[in-house]
């Protein structure tokens, strides 16, 4: 009998765990000192990630005998596009009421975003996550490039 089937379930522990990292994150970008090892979620949900989307390429060359990457690119973008979307238009929204001398960086940033390269946007400029201190609200999309 194959058990990797059961193994696509829905797992409602790990939905624990991801809470307590966004937590963890929240609280260390909201101060640093309150919790010096809370960007560590950042980890811990590309742990789970990696484990989750390897037992769904297992599951899918098993049924089909290969991994389609189109396929899996597909239904990512399917699942996170519509979201994120929402969330960058928000943002522009946002900096035109209130952040207008925003509007001429957040072009760039907009359109990083929406390829799934922000990480490689801020190489690219020469800025760093973590030296620089100044406002800009799609920072944290680096990690959908990874």
């Amino acid at each position: 009998m194959n058990q990797r089937p059961q193994l696509l379930s829905y797992i409602p522990s790990l939905d624990g765990i991801r809470a307590l990292s966004v937590i963890a994150v929240i609280i260390y970008h909201a101060n640093k000192l309150w919790l010096p090892g809370g960007f560590l979620g950042v980890e811990v949900f590309f742990v789970i990630s990696g484990y989750l989307i390897t037992l769904l390429l297992l599951a899918e060359s098993e049924q089909s005998g290969s991994i389609s990457l189109g396929q899996f690119w597909m239904r990512r973008f399917r699942r996170l596009l519509p979201a994120l979307w929402v969330m960058v238009v928000g943002v522009v929204v946002f900096a035109s009421l209130f952040q207008r001398t925003m509007l001429g960086t957040l072009r760039g940033d907009v359109v990083a975003a929406l390829l799934y390269g922000f990480n490689w946007f801020q190489v690219w400029n020469g800025t760093s996550y973590f030296t620089s201190f100044e406002f800009v609200p799609l920072r944290h999309l680096w990690s959908l490039a990874v």
